[in-house]
């Protein structure tokens, strides 16, 4: 007869194999919360169209709103002391 003592015995490995399944299933669900998570704006996103600095909302300024010639104007926070540069 087999001792009871064996440390494969079935009822050992399957409590391996389900607490192996409850931290995949745990990993899984905590990887599809930071997937759906809220993303950030970045820092210098246009928050309005504006034809000067004037009509911005305190502490921005009126700038080009990207690097192409007809893309408008629109208000965006100072970026070193100036407009954000765009590549």
């Amino acid at each position: 007869m087999r001792p009871t003592s064996d440390s494969s015995s079935p009822s050992k490995r399957r409590g391996s194999r389900v607490l192996l399944l409850t931290l995949l299933c745990g990993a899984l669900a905590l990887a599809q919360s930071l997937a759906q998570a809220p993303k950030v704006p970045p820092p210098h996103t246009a928050t309005a169209s504006c034809t000067s600095s004037d009509q911005c909302p305190r502490g921005q300024l009126c700038c080009p709103a990207c690097g192409q010639p007809d893309c408008g104007l629109a208000c965006f926070k100072p970026f070193r002391g100036g407009c954000p540069p765009f590549v």
